[in-house]
């Protein structure tokens, strides 16, 4: 496949070149054309894995059946009920409060400390070590 794909290539890239080679006086609408307004389309490699799949699901067998999408299954969240407490809040602060002043995110204030976990496989490995075994004694 990346034989082809590299085939392909050179003989466009080669097309290309002797289309523009020996014309001093293109008349097209070059200086129009901008490289956003191309479209490249990757084509997506086939993997083969040498295993047939067929041979070990049951005949007739679709993995996309029941798949469809039913809007009734969809959970809209609606928008909450303002609650009126009954007095107005903004005599009880200072003027030109904000309680959302200073709250900048930023990803180097954030400290992330994984939990390791600590994996039990029910052996005793001293059961099968010399006795006295030290792994770090030089």
């Amino acid at each position: 496949m990346k034989k082809v794909t590299t085939v392909l290539s050179m003989v466009f890239l080669g097309a290309s070149f002797m289309s523009f080679s020996g014309k001093d006086d293109c008349k097209t609408d070059c200086d129009s054309l901008r490289v956003k307004d191309i479209t490249f389309i990757e084509e997506e490699e086939e993997i083969d894995l040498g295993l047939d799949t067929a041979l070990y699901l049951p005949e007739g067998f679709d993995a996309y059946v029941g798949m469809e999408t039913v809007l009734d299954d969809i959970d809209f969240i609606e928008k909450g009920e303002e609650i009126n407490i009954g007095f107005n809040t903004l005599k009880y602060l200072p003027n030109g409060f904000n309680a959302y002043d200073g709250m900048v995110f930023k990803m180097d204030d954030i400290t992330f400390i994984e939990e390791q976990e600590e994996i039990n496989l029910g052996l005793d490995v001293q059961n099968y070590l010399p006795k006295n075994f030290n792994a770090f004694s030089k």
